[in-house]
């Protein structure tokens, strides 16, 4: 009978405890094994890697499909992902494409060939690799990531394929990483893969953590036989607590209110969530505290905002007139796009510019410029804003670094516009320093200072009604209309759509400014119109 040796073998993952790993191990996976539930899913190497962050999310991402997690963030397209692998592939020219089939990796594996697109599957595991090369000692393993370093998480990928591989009767000589080189200069034409990656040997690594993967690898096989994940308690992967994917499990004994969005306050809510503290209106003010997180937590208490009049006055009283409101949207791909640019280089497609001459209420100019397909957009851009913003007047920008490097580095592309751009820098006034210093500061912030989150506090005003209302996405849809085959519609459509985005972002500065000087009742000194 069937229900004897399956009541032994879940006994052993109840009292895992009881049996040490070597044991639990050969007993659950090689005695017992025919006695394991038929339907669960094969541990690949994203699950793995998943695994060793969140093993909640882990369950949840093979268990329950459904509730997949949100990657529409992630700058880094699968398109832009599968350009690096071919261009890798110039390095490996006499690869043969297994396609990601097992049958196939392992016909080639048998006849000793360069493989790449490979998938090796065993009882347990399903893995993938970049290219397989044979040696005089047996496999290299070569993945490729859309990273500009090497990183630990590249060691574990690797010794997790390098486990299966060995695992299925391969032996491995070596493992490598390809990662990006962000100082590779493009001129045109075709990538030159040579220059593009940086190639590592991590073989001594991947050895090293070997039996720390296996023992890693067969746990994660357990917590999948489970049926459900009992609730769990924050766990220091986590970069942050309220950075959680799973509050709702993790924290569903004692929900941790707004306690988590203290601002710079890791180790301190940590230390306070341990004293039973939930809420931040439940904490008594610190003297190490910082300024920051006195202000927030006083304002929580109170419910009111928190106004630094003179600081904030002082800040309006900086600004000269003509107000530029500039932004600008970027593509920073690991694949460059435009000759004369870098790996990882934000380089900007799209500006926004709204222009107040004397009044901040009165109604602004608007100008925008876009990629034309005809001229590096650095160019158009430079010659579109040298027409427009003169020196002398006040440009102001949210997180202003960013914008004045966009500039910088196209004009070191087209040197034609430095004197302009020297001539303008000064001027430059960054919007975001009086959130950042909490000059002003609002209770609904939750301990974040973005455009996006104090627009509405201060106005009522957002971004939802946008078809593109965040960064990441213009980045995306711009690099996706630009690099891929889309119809002339569409393309128009997704411009149109990104332009929307850009002046938004420029007027919601406008707004911003203008709600802090009705809060303190200011009108510009007749100086400085």
């Amino acid at each position: 009978m069937d229900s004897v040796p399956k009541l032994i073998r879940t006994s052993i993952r109840r009292l895992s405890f009881l049996f040490p790993e070597n044991l639990r191990r050969k007993l659950l996976f090689e005695v017992l094994a025919p006695y394991r539930e038929k339907e669960l899913p094969l541990l690949g190497r994203t699950a793995f890697q998943t695994g060793q962050f969140c093993e909640l999310q882990f369950w949840k991402l093979l268990k329950e499909p459904s509730s997949e997690f949100d990657t529409s963030n992630q700058y880094i397209s699968p398109k832009q992902k599968n350009m690096l692998r071919d261009i890798a592939g110039n390095l490996y020219p006499d690869a043969k494409f297994a396609g990601y089939k097992d049958f196939k990796t392992r016909s080639l594996l048998e006849s000793n060939e360069t493989i790449k697109g490979a998938c090796i599957r065993t009882k347990f595991f399903d893995t993938r690799a970049d290219f397989l090369v044979p040696d005089e000692n047996g496999w290299q393993v070569v993945i490729v990531k859309a990273s500009s370093s090497s990183k630990r998480a590249h060691v574990s990928e690797l010794s997790f394929i390098r486990m299966v591989l060995e695992e299925a009767g391969y032996k491995v000589s070596s493992t490598l990483s390809l990662t990006v080189n962000s100082e590779y200069s493009y001129i045109d034409g075709e990538i030159d893969a040579t220059r593009l990656f940086h190639k590592k040997d991590v073989s001594k690594e991947t050895l090293a953590s070997l039996e720390k993967t296996r023992e890693k690898a067969y746990k994660l096989l357990e917590v999948l036989e489970k049926d459900k994940i009992p609730s769990l308690s924050f766990s220091k992967h986590c970069d942050h607590p309220r950075n959680c994917t799973h509050p709702e499990s993790c924290y569903s004994d004692s929900p941790p209110g707004d306690l988590f969005t203290l601002r710079e306050g890791k180790e301190i809510t940590l230390a306070l969530w341990d004293r039973g503290i939930r809420n931040l209106s439940e904490v008594e003010i610190d003297p190490d505290f910082t300024h920051r997180q006195k202000i927030q937590i006083e304002a929580v208490k109170s419910g009111k905002e928190y106004i630094n009049r003179e600081a904030l006055t002082s800040y309006l009283n900086s600004l000269k007139f003509p107000l530029y409101f500039l932004d600008f949207e970027t593509i920073n791909p690991p694949v460059p796009v435009y000759p004369k640019t870098h790996p990882f280089q934000h380089v900007p497609f799209l500006y926004s510019l709204h222009i107040l001459r004397k009044d901040i209420h009165q109604e602004p100019e608007e100008y925008h410029y876009i990629d034309d397909d005809k001229k590096d957009p650095r160019l158009g851009i430079l010659e579109s804003l040298s027409q427009t913003i003169q020196p002398g007047g006040t440009i102001i920008a949210f997180n202003d670094s960013f914008e004045k490097r966009c500039l910088k580095e196209s004009v070191q592309t087209h040197p034609i516009f430095k004197e302009w751009f020297q001539s303008i820098e000064p001027d430059f006034s960054d919007l975001a320093k009086p959130f950042w210093d909490y000059d002003y500061y609002h209770p609904a912030q939750q301990g974040t200072t973005s455009l996006k989150t104090v627009l509405p506090v201060l106005t009522n005003v957002d971004y939802k009604h946008l078809t593109i209302n965040a960064g990441h996405i213009a980045n995306s849809e711009f690099l996706r209309i630009k690099t891929e085959n889309v119809s002339d519609k569409e393309k128009s459509q997704v411009e149109a759509d990104l332009i929307s985005y850009c002046k938004m972002d420029t007027f919601a500065l406008i707004l911003v400014l203008r709600s802090l000087a009705n809060k303190l009742d200011w009108a510009p000194e007749k100086d400085k119109t």
